[in-house]
């Protein structure tokens, strides 16, 4: 049977994700752009219609 994970630093890592996924990519990389356009919107009237 072949081990899932044989090194065993590997397999007790503490996190599967990093804590903040952009910092893995270049600061020129097309989803910024993006990011920038989302932090424009007003979003305030579909949260008033879904927030408790």
């Amino acid at each position: 049977m072949i081990p899932f994970k044989t090194d065993p630093i590997q397999f007790r890592q503490r996190q599967l994700f990093p804590t903040y996924i952009f910092d893995l990519l270049p600061k020129d990389h097309p989803c910024f752009v993006f990011d920038d356009i989302f932090q424009m919107l007003d979003t305030s009237s579909v949260e008033e219609q879904y927030s408790p």
